[in-house]
């Protein structure tokens, strides 16, 4: 069962009707599901041809999807492409669109342009309709090499769709097992990559598949957030050392500079380049009138599990040698998970503004978000919409239940940044004391938002 892309479907059927060929470029993490998404559509879609692609000289390439492919027509032992688009031509119907794909192309073009000269060629003068998928789990160089690579060409290709993560509510679906709480933690953890999902454990606890599946030492993700990394970056010890920095706090720039040693230039273009796949962002204010007020750009690590690694697990690995999971998990983990959560519990409440928003259901439609960071507190969101109208937030993870000060330091924070809001919303895992609940109870303007609701 496919949870939660619906949409993407859609998406590939369109693209799927539309006249003539189309080519389109499939892309986003390791494990975010394109696979999985392609899988289905092609379940459905008639003629279809699965092409793997493998990290192999040309030749090599070849040979192995004459061997191992499990094509549906012969190829020579040491076939050229013009045999594979010959019997591409001949399998095809020209009744109805043949879907291509091919998976992690990226490989097919490490050495030479070969494969997309061959494949454009071949879509120019066949007689037949084609709908080419050429996935790619290499952000980076699709966003950034791909098209100097392969020159003139990149103008035949007809679109670009990024395969994003999924929701928390996605999550919840498919841990139907799991409580609030381990839906959250293991959400903050796993982020929305079911690739990950799947490694999981459904009929166990969070706690229990923290232990067996990630701290074991033949636990399938022990290692996997370092090989993630290292997979797509050289000079890991340089890497390896600026998301260590970032996972303990050091998040701006000069607090990495002090804590590294490295120069800000240095530091600068490594950040850019974990930026580019996804490993990092950089989070900026909104802007106000109240700019003396806010910190400059800071850099976090957005790629959950890659976060969950470089906070919990590089540092103090070694020890799973000396003491059990168990141990382990009391030591390191439990006393700082939450914590740790609260970092990721503001994702989980704007996808609950935004469905909330997409139907209507607040007070604004809001068209411009973002979090206020301020040197005395964060609101988590500003929301706006096209009159200017606004709507703040606070998200509360951590603490047992949100108290009035917290209101109160909302509200300084606002006046801070210059904002007058019209209307406020409070997140709150742990519920409300008395005195905010009874303060808010005759304003319209404020709602209270709890567990149960997102």
């Amino acid at each position: 069962m496919l949870i939660g892309r619906d949409s993407e479907i859609n998406v590939l059927i369109e693209y799927k009707r539309r006249p003539g060929n189309q080519v389109m470029v499939m892309y986003g993490l390791k494990g975010v599901g394109k696979t999985s998404l392609v899988r289905e559509f092609i379940n459905d879609s008639g003629n279809s041809l699965v092409f793997d692609c493998k990290q192999l000289s040309t030749r090599e390439q070849l040979y192995h999807w004459s061997h191992y492919g499990q094509l549906p027509f012969a190829l020579p032992e040491y076939p050229e492409y013009a045999d594979v688009f010959k019997g591409i031509e001949e399998f095809s119907s020209a009744d109805s669109k043949t879907v291509l794909v091919f998976d992690e192309f990226q490989y097919l073009l490490k050495y030479d342009n070969e494969f997309t000269n061959n494949l454009f060629d071949f879509l120019a003068s066949s007689s037949k309709n084609f709908l080419c998928l050429l996935i790619s789990s290499s952000i980076e160089w699709v966003e950034n090499s791909m098209v100097s690579k392969i020159g003139m060409r990149a103008r035949g290709i007809t679109g670009f769709f990024k395969v994003k993560e999924l929701k928390f509510a996605d999550f919840r679906t498919y841990f139907t097992g799991f409580g609030y709480d381990d839906c959250v933690n293991g959400y903050a953890i796993l982020g929305g990559i079911p690739g990950l999902w799947k490694l999981f454990d459904k009929e166990k606890s969070l706690k229990d598949n923290i232990i067996q599946r990630i701290l074991d030492v033949n636990g399938p993700l022990l290692n996997f957030g370092e090989d993630f990394v290292a997979s797509e970056l050289r000079e890991t010890s340089v890497y390896n050392t600026i998301l260590c920095a970032l996972a303990k706090g050091y998040n701006k720039l000069n607090d990495l500079f002090a804590h590294t040693g490295f120069s800000r230039a240095k530091i600068s273009v490594y950040i850019k380049n974990l930026m580019e796949l996804g490993f990092v962002c950089k989070e900026f204010s909104v802007d106000t009138e109240g700019r003396s007020n806010t910190q400059k750009g800071v850099y976090d690590i957005c790629c959950n599990y890659v976060d969950f690694s470089y906070q919990f697990l590089f540092n103090h690995k070694d020890e799973l040698g000396t003491i059990s999971p168990q141990e382990y998990y009391n030591k390191y983990i439990k006393p700082e998970l939450s914590e740790y959560t609260a970092r990721y519990f503001p994702a989980i409440c704007k996808e609950y503004l935004d469905t909330q928003n997409q139907h209507r259901n607040l007070p604004i439609t809001y068209n411009r978000v973002g979090a206020w960071i301020g040197k005395a507190g964060t609101i988590d969101f500003v929301c706006r919409d096209e009159n200017d109208h606004v709507l703040i937030a606070l998200c509360n993870w951590k603490k047992p239940m949100m108290r009035f000060e917290d209101y109160e330091l909302l509200m300084y924070c606002a006046k801070q940044a210059k904002l007058k809001p019209d209307y406020v919303i409070l997140f709150s895992s742990g519920g409300f004391d008395e005195e905010l609940d009874f303060a808010v109870s005759s304003k319209k303007n404020i709602r209270l938002v709890t567990v149960d609701e997102l």
